[in-house]
């Protein structure tokens, strides 16, 4: 797999996800909890429907149970969650083995029922060395206690995977002895806004743990879109995306309670540049445009107007970029994607200049070119 479509509270989940499979830029879907319900809904499909639409094309299935989720401050959207069976008792109580073992137990019910593989819940980490990493490495324990096949997550804030090298080394030290099939990899951020609040210490705590990962088992980063590129050159399978800020970013805000009727989320209408590695405005790009149209189509080419046309081009940048960075070794991925924010860092200040876009290479680029850069100090690139 690359490209994956997280899941979605808005009614265009199945169609587009479908027509993403179906153009070859997706490899299928992830189906989570607080977006989906388990069966169809007025406005909503459920993942049933989904899951067998998705199996009739031969696309990627999974279920992410979202279980660090429930970790999250002021956590509240349940309209869709507490239709499913995941607990044997209150929803979030994890606090004995029996608990724990209730709880993987019925994740993995509903997987069958879906046809999705084995995936391990995860504690949301702020961390990687406390009483909270305890009980996430126990409940990754008894998932493969369970299924010695099944992939794990791991999810941690920003701050988590910022972290002193030595807590977060000798933390995922301990979840790679148990050796499963595959990991999820989830960043947690504050708010679902792009392009995220990186720091260069999380996205090289972050590579620096892929590096180690992929070496014995595929790695997907959940929620990553562009921020995830570095973890892509480090090794990392795949990473999931879409079309409304909370498909691209795990954020604490896209979990707070909301209207019952409201479908949630946002069109996320801001064309990706292929050359920029980031996105403008609409009206950002219509003056790049105008005032310059050759060099917006030479850093583009601009979709057209609409949330549908910005996110099949995006989806076809990130298709591009994945597919090359997982076609070389991981020396020349490393360099590739180097070379490419470098291309993009001369490129912003251009392109702010025209358009006076507020958001320009600090924002798109340096955090991330700096974390990768230190993970390739460190592997003497």
């Amino acid at each position: 797999m690359s490209v994956l479509i997280e899941a979605s509270p808005r009614n265009a989940f199945p169609s587009w996800t479908l027509e993403a499979v179906g153009s070859g830029d997706a490899q299928g879907a992830v189906i989570a909890p607080f977006e989906v319900p388990p069966t169809d809904v007025p406005h909503h499909k459920g993942a049933e429907a989904m899951a067998a639409a998705l199996h009739d094309v031969g696309a990627d299935v999974w279920f992410d149970p979202m279980t660090h989720g429930l970790q999250m401050p002021n956590v509240g959207d349940f309209r869709f969650y507490d239709a499913y069976d995941l607990w044997p008792g209150p929803p979030g109580d994890l606090w004995t083995p029996a608990d724990q073992e209730g709880h993987v137990r019925r994740v993995f019910a509903v997987q069958d029922h879906l046809g999705a593989r084995h995936l391990g819940p995860a504690i949301l980490l702020h961390h990687p060395a406390s009483e909270t990493s305890q009980s996430a490495l126990e409940l990754s324990h008894t998932a493969m206690e369970l299924d010695d096949q099944c992939w794990l997550s791991i999810a941690g804030t920003s701050a988590c995977w910022s972290s002193a090298a030595s807590a977060l080394d000798a933390h995922i030290g301990a979840l790679a002895q148990l050796e499963p099939a595959g990991w999820f990899l989830t960043v947690a951020r504050h708010i679902s806004i792009l392009p995220g609040d990186a720091s260069q210490e999380e996205v090289y705590g972050l590579c620096r743990t892929v590096r180690a990962l992929s070496e014995y088992a595929p790695v997907y980063i959940s929620h990553g879109d562009l921020a995830a590129l570095p973890a892509v050159a480090a090794g990392a399978t795949s990473l999931g995306t879409g079309w409304d800020p909370r498909q691209r970013v795990c954020g604490f805000n896209s979990y707070v309670a909301r209207d019952p009727g409201a479908e949630g989320g946002s069109w996320y209408t801001r064309p990706t540049l292929r050359g920029l590695l980031g996105s403008l405005k609409p009206n950002e790009a219509a003056i790049l445009n105008s005032r310059d149209p050759a060099l917006a189509h030479r850093l583009g080419p601009l979709p057209a107007p609409g949330a549908h046309e910005a996110f099949n081009r995006h989806l076809e940048i990130l298709n591009e970029v994945v597919s090359t960075l997982e076609g070389l070794d991981l020396q020349d991925a490393y360099r590739w994607l180097m070379d490419a924010y470098q291309n993009a860092q001369g490129e912003w200040p251009r392109v702010v200049s025209i358009t006076g876009t507020p958001q320009g290479a600090e924002s798109w680029i340096t955090p991330f070119q700096a974390g990768l850069g230190r993970y390739g100090a460190d592997e003497g690139w």
